[in-house]
């Protein structure tokens, strides 16, 4: 039985007019007399009867447009609660982010946008770029920003340029690292290569691997015992939070060694409001900070 047809039941039985309640449903008599025969011929009852005081229900009648009103009530409230778990759903921003971005910028990003956005919601999913980039292909997050320079057909803004450094307790120069301990640190493919390509380069042999850590937060606390050095790319926000030296890591041609950080995210343009509205509130906190450093704006 059609949707339609609990309708004309309902409004029959609290309004037994069949006049007024074709007026109602934008109906005409005729066609509402007939989708009240087939009703009645689908349940193989007589729904009401017609006598000179107007309609009136048999008792089969009265229990189905009492079910009719329970049948609507029920879709009404699943529609609306479709509707409300669509949204919910909608305003959830699946983000992911390489460990020191969360540490350093993502936090204060995201505060900033819930001001204005407290309906918004974030799940951060923190793992390597490797693994983050692997997982906007899939389709398992949203966005994400991501050390190392990936290609794909996603959409991407440069964020950040950060510059590699060697970091030791003391002064030093180059040539001491042969005789020193490195202390290695889990980190993506790309950012390996490039520290351990820096390495080679200066001193023509490959890079030593002494003792190796799973986060950069623990290599620099062991640097500041003493234990040795570490070769890594040092966020801006790093400055003066630990008593510890930068040599930077440069080229033979004088050019330092960096590496790019992206906000990636979908080319569809179909994504619901709330990452549409988030990744317009990204590129230009983005752009604004560009406009205050004096650098020029990179999408790609």
């Amino acid at each position: 039985m059609k949707d339609s047809d609990w309708l004309i039941l309902s409004e029959l039985y609290k309004n037994p007019n069949m006049t007024k309640v074709a007026d109602l449903l934008h109906i005409t008599q005729p066609s509402m007399t007939k989708r009240l025969q087939h009703i009645e011929e689908e349940f193989g009852v007589t729904i009401v009867n017609r006598t000179s005081r107007g309609l009136i229900f048999t008792p089969e009648g009265e229990y189905l447009g009492h079910q009719a009103d329970i049948y609507l009530h029920f879709l009404d409230e699943t529609h609306r609660e479709l509707a409300r778990m669509k949204n919910i759903g909608d305003s959830v921003i699946h983000i992911g982010s390489s460990y020191t971005y969360s540490k350093y910028d993502l936090g204060e990003l995201m505060l900033r946008y819930r001001r204005q956005h407290p309906e918004v919601h974030f799940n951060v999913i923190t793992e390597s770029s490797d693994s983050l980039f692997r997982r906007m292909l899939d389709g398992t997050i949203h966005m994400a920003f991501i050390r190392g320079d990936y290609d794909s057909s996603l959409n991407k803004v440069l964020v950040s340029r950060n510059n590699a450094y060697v970091v030791t307790k003391e002064p030093i120069i180059l040539s001491d690292l042969k005789s020193m301990t490195r202390i290695g640190y889990s980190t993506n493919h790309q950012t390996q290569k490039q520290l351990d390509d820096w390495y080679t380069e200066q001193f023509e042999e490959p890079a030593p691997a002494n003792m190796s850590v799973g986060y950069i937060d623990v290599a620099w606390q062991l640097v500041e015992r003493g234990a040795g050095y570490v070769c890594c790319f040092v966020p801006e926000q790093y400055e003066g939070q630990k008593r510890l030296f930068l040599t930077p890591m440069c080229h033979r041609d004088g050019t330092p060694v960096s590496r790019n950080t992206w906000f990636f995210y979908p080319k569809s343009k179909r994504l619901p409001e709330a990452q549409v509205d988030f990744i317009r509130f990204v590129a230009q906190d983005l752009k604004e900070k560009r406009e205050s450093d004096g650098t020029q704006e990179v999408i790609v």
